[in-house]
């Protein structure tokens, strides 16, 4: 089908949310659509990087007044049964598990799309050891993209206490956006096992994560004195006041930050 024609025919339905059409449109050129943009950009915003980078969308002149004919053409030839085509090879978890372990970057990342797609954590149930390993392996990895992909699947891929754990291990990422990003997402979480970190991270050399740390456990309130005490009794006295303003702060929370 002309790639004007596909993409009126089946952009509505995939942005009515019939993301399984991604499978038959993948590498296909698609006329850019205003139905097919939002998709993209709504699966972008929900970290489904995978499926939008199955998009392919041209630009292309406007549609001419025979349109509707080939359109018929091509619906008919949907119909149409189609040959047999032979199963695609799927691999099982230990492959993926291992190609997510030694690949390149990119296959890598081809390994953990699949896995979000094909597998996600039992409701309240804990995550499967082996793919938590993975994981946690993949926060370290030399490369940035990595690390911050293995995060954007852990969440999916790991119950709450796991990727609330994974998480923790950004907050020692050489690169500071990376430590802000992590920070601010267990603030949001409220996992109370981070505090003693967050904590540490007061005193961090780069401005914009110790503002990040900052606001993280200030949100805990007073669940976070006692690590403010803890840490504020091992500081140099020219450190110290990193801890006990904060202290002061969330023991009196109308007191002027100011004053």
């Amino acid at each position: 089908m002309p790639a004007d024609a596909l993409a009126q025919v089946l952009g509505p339905r995939v942005e009515a949310g019939d993301h399984g059409l991604l499978d038959l449109l993948a590498g296909r050129p698609l006329l850019r659509t205003p139905e097919l943009d939002r998709v993209r950009r709504r699966l972008r915003d929900e970290d489904r990087d995978v499926l939008a980078d199955r998009l392919v969308l041209v630009a292309g002149p406007l549609r001419g007044p025979e349109a509707e004919t080939e359109d018929a053409a091509a619906l008919n030839a949907l119909r149409a049964p189609a040959p047999a085509v032979p199963a695609v090879h799927r691999p099982a978890l230990p492959e993926l598990l291992d190609l997510a372990r030694t690949g390149a970057p990119e296959q890598i990342r081809r390994a953990l799309g699949r896995l979000v797609e094909e597998r996600t954590p039992a409701a309240g149930g804990a995550s499967d050891p082996a793919l938590h390993a993975v994981i946690e392996e993949l926060l370290r990895h030399p490369r940035a993209g990595v690390r911050l992909h293995a995060h954007r699947a852990s969440r999916v891929l790991l119950d709450r206490a796991d990727h609330a754990r994974s998480t923790v291990i950004l907050l020692s990422d050489p690169l500071p956006d990376v430590v802000r990003m992590a920070a601010r997402s267990l603030g949001r979480a409220a996992w109370e096992p981070a505090l003693p970190e967050l904590v540490r991270l007061l005193g961090h050399p780069k401005p914009v994560v110790r503002t990040a740390a900052r606001e993280a456990v200030t949100g805990f309130g007073p669940a976070a004195l006692p690590a403010l005490r803890r840490a504020a009794s091992h500081a140099r006295p020219d450190r110290r006041p990193l801890y006990t303003d904060l202290l002061a702060r969330l023991a009196d929370p109308d007191a002027d930050p100011g004053a």
